[in-house]
């Protein structure tokens, strides 16, 4: 041994009976009569208890957060697209605002919007018309006049198109 070896061994001297008490209540098996659980199929039933108070705090603690952090993740991903689309449909307006104060811009939003006719022009409304009910009742007169609807929009469609009909 060295010196400074030495001088540590002296300082630091292992007491093993001193550690042995202090382990031994740990170490030792208890006595039959001193156990709070007696029989051995007691004792597994609260180990049971035990494990499942452990899996529910591990679940509490680790699970539980985990789930909610992905939750929270599909949450925030929902909400930047949501963002996106608010965004862009800022961005259209502010582009519709500074549309809107050029005299251009007034001119053609008020023939949209209210209908300004200028000095010398002619308004004009062209609406569609709707199509015909073609809904008959079935029965005698009414099949032969399905039939000549049919033909006749037929017809009508093969015009449209440009080609010739076919024969009925």
């Amino acid at each position: 041994m060295t010196a400074s070896t030495a001088a540590i061994t002296s300082t630091h001297p292992r007491d093993d009976s001193r550690f042995a008490e202090l382990i031994s209540p740990v170490t030792t098996a208890i006595k039959r009569d001193k156990r709070l659980v007696k029989g051995r199929g007691k004792r597994l039933a609260f180990a049971l208890v035990a494990v499942v108070i452990a899996a529910a705090l591990i679940a509490s603690l680790f699970v539980l957060p985990v789930k909610s952090w992905f939750q929270q993740r599909d949450d925030l991903a929902r909400k930047r697209t949501e963002l996106a689309v608010l965004s862009n449909a800022n961005a259209q307006l502010a582009a519709d605002v500074n549309r809107l104060q050029t005299p251009d811009g007034i001119k053609e939003a008020a023939r949209q919007e209210v209908g300004l006719v200028g000095i010398g022009e002619q308004r004009i409304s062209v609406l569609s018309t709707p199509d015909a009910p073609v809904t008959l009742p079935t029965g005698w007169p009414y099949d032969a006049i399905t039939q000549i609807v049919a033909v006749r929009a037929g017809l009508a469609a093969s015009a449209a198109q440009g080609t010739a009909p076919a024969a009925p």
